[in-house]
This record gives C-alpha cells, sequence and structure tokens, in this order.
C-alpha cells in the first residue's frame, strides 16, 4: 500500500545519510551532556535528589515509583512551593568542561551549521571559546532572550558575518558571555511556553521565536540528539508543526555498540504496533511532514567519534578534542544541593508531596499526604497552610463523591482565607464550592458562589482565574438551555484566555463555542470554532484532544446528513486512537461509525461495525461499554425482524446489567425483551417482565417510566383479551401521569380508557374519557389527535341515542 507507513531496519553506510552539501540543523537535548568529563547529572539524578530534600522522606520511594513523575512536573512543583528561584540550576556554573558531543556541536557551528538546544547549561559556549582564539569570543552569540530571538532572526546572516550563535530555544539562567543576566527567559513548563500568544497564533513556542525557528529549519536536515522522545520537553509538539523541514534524522542512544537504522516512510493509515515511545511520535510527525525521517539507534558517542567526526569535519583532527580526565573537581548534585533545601519545613515538603500526587491522579497517597500536612499545620497553628490542606482533602473527597464531607472542608478552609485576607486562595475555594453545588443540580447556590468568585478575581487581577470561574458559569448556563448567555461567557473567557496565551485552555473554548453553535443548528459558525481548536490541538500535539474535536465535528456533519464528510471524520478518530493505543476509545469510535451506517440505511455494514467495537470492548471488559454495543447489535436484529437474535444479545446485556447492578440497564433491556415477547405472542412472559419493569422503575424513583410500563402492560392485557385487567393498567398509568403533571401521558392514557370502556360497552364512561382526552390534546395543539378523538364522540353520541 502506497500510503502506508512502512518500517524498515537494516545495517547499512551512513555516510550516505549526511550528504556534505546538505544545510544541516542540529538540536540537542540533556543527553549529550552526561558523558564524561562534563558528567552533567542526569534528569532522574536530578529528580531524585530534589525530591530527597524537598519531599518527606516516607513518601520520596513512593513518588519516584509513579511512571509519569517526569523533572518538568518536579520543577514546577518546586518552584511553586519550595524555591521561585530555582536556585539549583546554579549548578551549572561549577561546570565548564565540554566533552566529545560539545566540541563537536561547537566545530559544527564554526563550519556554518545550525544549533539549536533546549539545555540550561552553558557546555556548547565553553566548546566554542576553547575552540576559537580569544579575540573571538565576543562573537559567541548565545541567542537567549525574546529580545535576542527578535534580533538575531536569520542565522545565515549571523554566520556569514563571522559570528557564533547557539540559540537556546528554553532559555538558560545567564549569558556567559556577555554577562548578562538571562534568568527571565527560562522556561520550564510548558504552560509556561504559552504565555504571551496572540489570538490566532497557535504554534506550539513562543510567537516572536517562530520565524526564527522557521529560518534555523526550513529545508534543512534536522539531527536531533541527546532526546529520548519520551521526556522531549515541548519538542514533540514543534516538530509536528515544522513542514518546512527537509528531512530528519534522530539518533537514539544505546548502550550497544551497533548501530540500527529505521526508516519512515508515508503519511497515513497508522496501524498500533509495539513501537517506543520514540517511534510512536516519530509516527505521528510522519502523518503531517512531507519529508523523510530516520532513526539511528546507536551508541551516540561512538558515532560521533568514529562517523560524524570525519564525515562533517574531514580535515580537522578529532583527538584534541578527546580529554584524558577530568579537571573538574565539584561536589556531587545531590550534595551541592543540600544547602539550598535542607531546612525545608516538613510542611512544605507535605505541600509538595500532594501536589505532585494529586496532579498524577494518585489520589489516595493525596489523602495520606494531605492529611499529615494538616495535623502538621494545626500543631503548629499554621492557618495559611491549614487552610491549603483542607482545601486538597475537599478536592479528594469530591472526586470519591462524599460531596458533604468536601462541602465541610471548603467550608472551613473558606473561612480561615477570609479571616487572613487571602484573596487568592478565596476564589479557588469558591470555585471549588460552587462545584459542588453543580453536582448536585443546586444550580443557583453554584452561581452564587461562582459569582463571588469571578468578582475577586477581576478585583485581583488574576486572569487565569478569571478565565476558569467564566468557564464555570458558561457550564451552568449551558445546563439551563440558556445558550445565548453561555456563549457570550465563553466568548468573554476567549478573549482573556488570548491574552495570556493558554492553548490547551483556548482549544477547550473554542470546542465550547462550537458545540453551543452546533446545538443552534448554526453549523458553519461551529465548523469553524472547531478546526481552530482542532488547529491548536495538532500544534500542541494533543492527540486526545484531537480525537474528541474530530468527533464533534464528525457528529455535526452527521446531523447535517453529510456523511461523507463525517465518514472521514470518525475514520480518522479511529487512526487517532490507534496511534495513541486507546483499544477503548478505538472501539467508541468504530462504534461511531456504525451509527452512521445505520443512519444511510447501510445496516449490514453497521452491524459489522458494532460487532467490531464489541470484539474489542469484551478483551477489555468495561461491562457499560459492552452494554451499549450489545445494544446496538440488538438494535439492528430488531429492524431487521430477527426477533431470536434480537432477544439473544439483549438477553445478554440484560446479565451484564443485572450483575452490575445497573437497574436503569436492567428495565431497558426487560422493556426490550417484553417488547420482542409481545411481538411473538408470548404475552405471559411480557407480563413477567413488564412487572419487573415498573418495580425497578418504582425503586429508581422514574415515575414517567412507570406509568409508561403500566401502558404497555395495558397493550398485553389487551392482546390477551383481559379487559379488566387492561383497565387496571391503563388507570395505573393516568394516576402516575396525572401525579407528575404529564398532560401528553394523561390525554394518552384516557384515551385507552375510552377505548376499552367502549369495547366493554360502557358508552358513557367511554365518552367522558374521550372527552377529557380530546380537551388535553386540544390544550397541547395535537389537532391530529383531536380529530381522531371527535370522530369517536360522534360515534359514541350515535351509539348512545340508538340504545
Amino acid at each position: 500500500m502506497d500510503n502506508e507507513i512502512i518500517f524498515e531496519e537494516y545495517e547499512e553506510d551512513l555516510e550516505p545519510l549526511f550528504p556534505p552539501k546538505s544545510s544541516y540543523t542540529f538540536l540537542v537535548g540533556p543527553g549529550i551532556s552526561i558523558y564524561p568529563p562534563t558528567n552533567m547529572p542526569s534528569v532522574m539524578v536530578i529528580v531524585k535528589s530534589l525530591l530527597e530534600l524537598c519531599a518527606p522522606v516516607e513518601e520520596v520511594g513512593n513518588l519516584l515509583s509513579l511512571e509519569k513523575l517526569n523533572y518538568e512536573l518536579v520543577v514546577e512543583k518546586i518552584q511553586n512551593e519550595i524555591d521561585e528561584n530555582l536556585r539549583f540550576l546554579d549548578y551549572l556554573d561549577e561546570i565548564s568542561e565540554p566533552n566529545l558531543i560539545h566540541f563537536f556541536l561547537a566545530n559544527a557551528i564554526i563550519y556554518g551549521n545550525y544549533v539549536i538546544t533546549t539545555n540550561f547549561d552553558y557546555m556548547i559556549e565553553h566548546a566554542l571559546m576553547q575552540c576559537l582564539d580569544k579575540k573571538w569570543h565576543k562573537d559567541i552569540i548565545p541567542v537567549i532572550t525574546k529580545e535576542d530571538f527578535i534580533f538575531y532572526q536569520d542565522p545565515k546572516n549571523l554566520i556569514n558575518s563571522g559570528r557564533y550563535p547557539i540559540y537556546k530555544i528554553h532559555g538558560s539562567k545567564r549569558n556567559i558571555i556577555t554577562k548578562r543576566d538571562t534568568k527571565d527567559s527560562l522556561i520550564t513548563t510548558i504552560s509556561a511556553l504559552e504565555k504571551e500568544r496572540n489570538e490566532g497564533k497557535t504554534f506550539a513556542i513562543e510567537p516572536y521565536k517562530k520565524q526564527t525557528v522557521y529560518n534555523l529549519m526550513n529545508k534543512r536536515t534536522l539531527v536531533v540528539i541527546g532526546y529520548s522522545g519520551s521526556d522531549d520537553f515541548n519538542m514533540g509538539p514543534t516538530l509536528r508543526e515544522l513542514p518546512f523541514l527537509g528531512k530528519i534524522i534522530w539518533i537514539e542512544h544505546i548502550q550497544e555498540n551497533q548501530t540500527k537504522i529505521i526508516h519512515f516512510k508515508g503519511e497515513e493509515n497508522i496501524k498500533k504496533e509495539n513501537n517506543s515511545h520514540l517511534e510512536q511520535l516519530l509516527k505521528e510527525i510522519s502523518i503531517n511532514g512531507d519529508f523523510e525521517i530516520i532513526l539511528i539507534k546507536t551508541n551516540t558517542k561512538n558515532l560521533i567519534h568514529l562517523n560524524l567526526w570525519r564525515i562533517f569535519f574531514p580535515d580537522s583532527s578529532i583527538e584534541e578534542f578527546i580529554p584524558i580526565e577530568s579537571k573538574q573537581k565539584i561536589q556531587r548534585f545531590s550534595e551541592w544541593i543540600k544547602p539550598l533545601y535542607q531546612d525545608t519545613s516538613q510542611i512544605d515538603k507535605y505541600k509538595l508531596a500532594t501536589q505532585l500526587y494529586f496532579f498524577l491522579k494518585e489520589i489516595n497517597a493525596t489523602m495520606r499526604c494531605s492529611e499529615i500536612g494538616l495535623k502538621k499545620a494545626m500543631e503548629v497553628n499554621d492557618l495559611s497552610s491549614k487552610s491549603y490542606f483542607l482545601n486538597f482533602l475537599g478536592l479528594i473527597n469530591q472526586v470519591k463523591g462524599k460531596y458533604n464531607t468536601a462541602l465541610k472542608d471548603y467550608e472551613e478552609s473558606l473561612k480561615i482565607d477570609k479571616l487572613l485576607g487571602n484573596l487568592q486562595r478565596k476564589t479557588t475555594v469558591l470555585n471549588n464550592i460552587g462545584s459542588i453545588y453543580l453536582t448536585k443540580g443546586e444550580y443557583e447556590l453554584a452561581l452564587d458562589k461562582y459569582q463571588e468568585a469571578l468578582t475577586l478575581s477581576e478585583k485581583i487581577g488574576d486572569l487565569s482565574r478569571t478565565v476558569v470561574t467564566l468557564i464555570n458559569i458558561g457550564r451552568i448556563y449551558e445546563i439551563r438551555n440558556e445558550l445565548d448567555a453561555a456563549l457570550e461567557i465563553y466568548k468573554q473567557a476567549l478573549k482573556i484566555t488570548g491574552e495570556i496565551g493558554n492553548l490547551n485552555r483556548k482549544a477547550l473554548l473554542l470546542d465550547n463555542i462550537g458545540m453551543i453553535h452546533s446545538t443552534k443548528r448554526e453549523n458553519e459558525l461551529a465548523l469553524q470554532h472547531y478546526e481552530e481548536a482542532l488547529k491548536i490541538t495538532d500544534q500542541l500535539g494533543d492527540l486526545y484532544g484531537k480525537l474528541i474535536i474530530q468527533n464533534n465535528i464528525g457528529r455535526l456533519f452527521d446531523e447535517s446528513h453529510n456523511f461523507k464528510e463525517a465518514f472521514e471524520r470518525y475514520n480518522q478518530t479511529v487512526q487517532i486512537a490507534e496511534l495513541l493505543g486507546y483499544p477503548s476509545k478505538k472501539a467508541g469510535c468504530i462504534n461511531n461509525i456504525g451509527s452512521l451506517y445505520l443512519a444511510e440505511g447501510k445496516q449490514e455494514l453497521a452491524l459489522d461495525k458494532f460487532k467490531e467495537a464489541l470484539d474489542i470492548e469484551r478483551k477489555l471488559g468495561d461491562p457499560l461499554m459492552i452494554i451499549t454495543y450489545l445494544n446496538n447489535i440488538g438494535i439492528i436484529h430488531n429492524n431487521r425482524a430477527e426477533y431470536n437474535l434480537a432477544l439473544n444479545v439483549y438477553r445478554e446485556a440484560l446479565k451484564i446489567a443485572t450483575k452490575i447492578k445497573d437497574l436503569s440497564k436492567k428495565a431497558l433491556f426487560l422493556t426490550k425483551i417484553a417488547s420482542i415477547d409481545m411481538i411473538q405472542g408470548n404475552n405471559s412472559l411480557a407480563i413477567e417482565e413488564y412487572e419487573q419493569v415498573i418495580l425497578i422503575f418504582e425503586e429508581l424513583g422514574e415515575f414517567s417510566n412507570k406509568a409508561a410500563s403500566f401502558s404497555n402492560l395495558g397493550k398485553i392485557y389487551e392482546n390477551f383479551g383481559n379487559y379488566n385487567e387492561a383497565v387496571n393498567a391503563y388507570a395505573e398509568a393516568f394516576n402516575i401521569d396525572d401525579k407528575i403533571g404529564d398532560l401528553f401521558g394523561k390525554a394518552n392514557d384516557l384515551y385507552n380508557l375510552g377505548r376499552l370502556f367502549e369495547i366493554r360497552t360502557e358508552f358513557r364512561r367511554a365518552l367522558l374519557n374521550f372527552k377529557e382526552s380530546g380537551k388535553i390534546f386540544g390544550q397541547l395543539g395535537q389537532e391530529q389527535y383531536v380529530n381522531v378523538i371527535n370522530q369517536k364522540i360522534n360515534d359514541l353520541n350515535w351509539k348512545i341515542s340508538n340504545q
């Protein structure tokens, strides 16, 4: 297949992969600095050392065992709770000896190639200073700050003018060439990367760097070194949005002394295989990029020593750049940072652990640390910390569904915040209280809390909290079907989001606005907002978000009967779910395609898709999803009058619903089974089934459904010719509909009673029921029913007059 991605793995000569006339840009990450004599601590060493000093000793092992714990998250939370200035990064000043890879990159710059690094260290600068005569050191240009990126946008011009630029895409604490303090440039979290974006600007790095990155990579071969792909620190989203590249060569370090080369070809029809995270990333990049992608798995240091140096610098000896032994005499990182963090309080340590666990959705661990932290705060009468941990306990109890307990935690936290005058936390807690009321369906109380939070956030100028609160208010308006009000609120939030540059939230708001327009049947506006949200998810590399939005677009086309376009969108969601390795999502997406075929009347194709979704879900074992797909299969069999097949499917679904004690689903399938039994003349079975259904709806408090079940029961008794029981059943239905105020149900019940009284020749009782039924249908504007009933009344008047 021409458009299928193919993996070719084989041994080959490396030299043809790096033709001398090509233009090269090197993108380098933290892996390049761990080799001697630099001996920079690895990311995991940094994380472990920080946690050992900044987290409770009994939690360090638990935290390190978490698969999703990463450097960026730890640094972000330490900056929030322990060290705003990230003093541990000053350790980089202690290390000044470059290794062979740094010298290779320095020479690459000298020879006219471009180098971009996400590292905070200064090793490439040190290597350049050693390679160049001291008089040329002033021409080394570390591009770090916003001003640097704007002023030095053209690397070609810099090099042609005898300069040696190195682009530090994530900033650095200082410029060691000019001795300038540049700590404001540091970017250590994706959220920080999303500042300074303008509306409509959706590139995955700051807009002011966009032109520079384009100039650095346009029609060039990008060589990536020092990244595993699992900690690509926002470079994955960036690389997905570089269609102007010439080629990507990704060098993945492995310990073995062998080289494996994988070529990625094609664009679509991605199939899930047992690939590494990096291979999956390169697959994603290959979807959008019309360029060659090559993965080289090798020992990076050996590759440079034995191959790349000779290829790139054939006239330069490598020997002078191979250090014999390190002259650096510095402490290990774990020892060096001890004076910085050894006095961290136990309360702050528990705050850090609580934050990390909560972010990683470790609910029980979050509660454990919050409870211990609360106890320690109370021991020393630290009211601020007491409020902090109470708020987290409220969050956990809310997640667990213990809403009254959560409300008590929040209210106690709010009381402290009011006493201390902590307006920011007061805003947060008010939003949390509002979310409890929202969950409980007490919308006015929720709205009151959100409005109070909004007033506070606007007062203190906290734009981020203002956006969060506006989104919460918008949700309430949506729930109450006040769509125009919700739309205005979301647009207000979107405008502010554009100012603060939170792209994830911007995509969410665009999606919300799209859904409102879709509900209002304003399809063009809905599609416009969905597509803008989709663009953002692409540029952020948010495949899950892309799946959700593509599904919404598919539904929009589906409801507009544009089945061809809907099919295309739904098919893309299947591919994304496959790429993500989410089989349950894949099953749901396949089910959507089945529903599309069903809407087109292609029942056989729909049945195939529903069965495919069911087969996937059976392996996963989610009973609710299995029930959903069984129901869809049963609908098709029922539509095709394949009643025995439908019964088998519905009975299996009923068995599962009974096992998991889902009364609502149990009632649904009992009703479906009873309907088929009625059709097949199994009236006794149908009566038993409806009697069970009635008891379930009574237990659930679903009185409207209970009334409908009595009405169905009445029809079965009619089929039997047991008119007395039928009258009793219809009368029960009427009593319920009357009690709950269901006028249409009442009119229908009276009509059924009138028919039965007419059958039993009780013409005057029949007449009274028909007249009352007709009166209600008239009030409801149901003229078609009124006309039928009037004819019945005329017939009855004639019968009465002739008795």
